[in-house]
């Protein structure tokens, strides 16, 4: 019961919060708050301590990090006492067991592998907890009054943090995505959701189960996180439940963005700080300062995800940074002949031209090799092999590229539990010699 006090209390602090009416008002705010932030938790922290003067902090001299400076200095960054090797011994058997409700000291342990497949720890306090789904509530799933609301949530594993919005509002079901995606189908049909949070690779799957009327679900709200929603995919998705999704920026480094009701992604920025490493003129990769994580500083943290901004004010209103697109990680950008091709580009020739569920991975394999998975019926595969050879062809032809080499592969993509990159670059010896 105290708990749910303390998210009826931060959701009354959200909606009572003043609009900010210029960039200028909410810039001001952070700038308060950041180092208000630095006063109180900063100084706790061994990693931070050194850039502190008379208890004032050198914002300047605090060192951007990536996640491998974050996980090398887990013990230092962190302000519980919390040690590495324990919180990491805690994830991985919440992991193998299937249970997670893991905590040490009243603090919630998570485990990462995000996109790039390397291991992340997040540590979240009640108080942060409590925060996150007053913040869910208030911008993502919001509570309606004398109707509960069921929410079935596809998630590579369960945490304190998302049944977290659980309560007389809401009945939260979470679906294991390591388990058959029959079985999840079965299981969604039977529990019939008002609200479907999912990976887009998870929607897809969903969504072909109802058009092919092996489910049937009415929910009137879809939420995509986790990995991009590629334009086709989104479109699609919509024209088969005939609703809008909401799109959530989550991930370990925190609640990053949330889509607004003109269908616009904006990034939570009253209570995080976004530095931007410019790539071009509209696009960079986002560094994080988040103000209202306490356990675990989120501090100068560069990111390898790819976002373009919108260059038009948003109809919204909103004063908070609007996002045209989330282009993907750093290395979902293949780079052929020292030429960037941005993912989105790919995706929408290719939706041009075959089955937009089409389920296919582009794999940069060296500077001018392609590998191509598709997963097709044996009848169709000569025909869809051909569409994806010449859809490139043409595309690296217009970009000026050319002699790029293809290996294709039918075969299955999605392995349970994994997140799905439609196209992406390995690490090879030329991959940032580009112009």
């Amino acid at each position: 019961m105290f708990f749910k006090i303390k998210i009826l209390k931060y959701w009354l602090i959200i909606l009572l919060s003043p609009k900010h009416k210029s960039r200028a008002a909410l810039e001001a705010f952070q700038a308060k708050r950041m180092n208000s932030f630095a006063r109180k938790t900063l100084i706790k922290s061994p990693f931070y301590q050194p850039y502190f003067t008379n208890k004032i902090i050198n914002w300047n001299a605090v060192p951007f990090i990536t996640k491998t400076e974050f996980m090398d200095s887990f013990n230092e960054i962190n302000t519980t006492g919390v040690k590495l090797d324990e919180a990491m011994q805690v994830a991985l058997k919440a992991e193998h067991s299937r249970d997670f409700t893991s905590k040490i000291n009243e603090i919630t342990v998570g485990l990462s592998t995000g996109t790039s497949g390397k291991r992340g720890l997040f540590l979240v306090s009640e108080d942060e907890r409590a925060h996150w789904a007053a913040l869910v509530m208030k911008r993502v799933i919001k509570p309606k009054l004398f109707k509960k609301q069921k929410v079935a949530f596809f998630l590579r594993a369960n945490s304190n943090l998302y049944s977290s919005v659980a309560s007389s509002l809401f009945e939260f079901k979470y679906f294991d995505i390591f388990n058959p995606i029959n079985m999840l189908l079965d299981e969604l049909n039977l529990f019939q959701p008002h609200v479907l949070a999912a990976q887009p690779s998870v929607l897809i799957d969903i969504a072909e189960a109802q058009l092919k009327q092996t489910i049937h679900i009415e929910p009137f709200k879809i939420i995509s996180f986790a990995e991009v929603l590629h334009q086709n995919d989104k479109e699609n998705i919509e024209t088969i439940f005939r609703i809008k999704i909401t799109e959530v920026y989550q991930c370990t480094e925190g609640f990053l963005g949330v889509s607004c009701a003109k269908g616009t992604m904006h990034l939570n920025e009253d209570f995080i700080h976004f530095d931007k490493d410019w790539v071009d003129e509209n696009k960079f990769h986002p560094i994080v300062t988040d103000f209202s994580r306490h356990c675990q500083p989120v501090v100068k943290y560069k990111m390898n995800d790819l976002l373009q901004i919108k260059m038009s004010a948003c109809e919204c209103g909103s004063k908070h940074l609007a996002i045209e697109k989330i282009i993907g990680r750093d290395d979902d950008v293949l780079i052929i002949n020292h030429i960037k091709v941005y993912p989105d580009l790919v995706t929408r020739k290719i939706a041009m031209h075959t089955d937009s569920f089409q389920k296919y991975t582009i794999t940069q394999m060296s500077s001018n090799e392609l590998q191509i998975e598709i997963d097709c019926p044996e009848k169709k595969w000569i025909d869809t092999k051909n569409i994806f050879e010449s859809v490139l062809n043409n595309l690296f032809n217009e970009l000026g590229i050319k002699d790029v080499e293809y290996q294709f592969y039918n075969k299955p993509i999605h392995s349970p539990g994994n997140k799905i990159r439609k196209i992406k670059r390995l690490n090879y010896e030329n991959k940032h010699t580009c112009d």
